[in-house]
């Protein structure tokens, strides 16, 4: 899903069963693999910091979501 999606941007990736894909995620899978094995600090760092990469964007959203709307527009038709 992550290579189909990515090859909407890189077209080497196509719908994320090409070649480059296959090989592409192998290598992410064997990378997070070889981090678990270095130990647990490290990964859960790394979850972290990717947990706070997901959450940061949507509050980012919310708050301008919040200034920007307008009751007098989302209401006409009511």
């Amino acid at each position: 899903l992550l290579f189909s999606t990515l090859g909407y941007f890189f077209p080497i990736f196509g719908e994320g069963n090409t070649p480059a894909a296959i090989i592409a995620a192998s290598v992410l899978l064997w990378a997070v693999h070889f981090l678990v094995l270095r130990g647990i600090k490290e990964a859960a760092f790394i979850n972290q910091v990717t947990t706070v990469a997901k959450i940061v964007p949507l509050l980012i959203f919310v708050v301008i979501a919040a200034f920007a709307f307008r009751a007098d527009i989302f209401t006409r038709d009511i």
